[in-house]
């Protein structure tokens, strides 16, 4: 996945690794319970970390998955997952790195890190073949929402749900 970098912020960009996965499941866990304040779709199972963590470790050793931590003093204050997905074949061949996850603290917002975390993960999409990165965001979550558009994503689905 790429040597580390440092963003112009003196953030540390790079690979994540096994030993990551525990930080990277404790900010995964604090995404959600951000999302849910969007929607309760959102709620997190008892298990829900313990579950993240195996694969976010799972992901650290893939060919066909990524995961990026941002690091601050040593300390990890964002991370990236994803994988590279097949689009489908009724429609133009395009592959895809789709983001799973992305989340960067509250405290460290703003000053380049999702950024930094996207644009490493723009460059394993190029080494592994991908055509663009995707991602979903959520419906009420606008700050993402205006950052992304600003990155240069464009809307070009609407995920809906109907519960019982």
């Amino acid at each position: 996945m790429g040597q580390g970098h440092d963003n112009a912020s003196g953030y540390a960009i790079r690979a994540g690794r096994r030993d990551d996965a525990a930080a990277a499941a404790a900010l995964w866990m604090r995404s959600a319970e951000e999302h849910t304040a969007y929607d309760d779709v959102y709620a997190t199972s008892p298990d829900a970390e313990k579950i993240m963590r195996r694969f976010l470790a799972d992901l650290s050793s893939s060919a066909h998955s990524c995961l990026f931590v941002a690091e601050s003093d040593g300390e990890v204050v964002g991370f990236l997952s994803g994988e590279i997905r097949e689009g489908s074949p009724a429609f133009s061949p395009k592959t895809w790195a789709a983001v799973e996850d992305i989340y960067v603290t509250q405290e460290h917002r703003s000053r380049g890190v999702g950024r930094s975390l996207l644009d490493a993960c723009a460059g394993w999409a190029r080494d592994k073949g991908a055509d663009g990165v995707s991602l979903q965001v959520a419906a009420g979550n606008e700050r993402a929402r205006k950052f992304y558009d600003e990155l240069g994503f464009r809307e070009v689905s609407v995920y809906e749900v109907r519960e019982f």
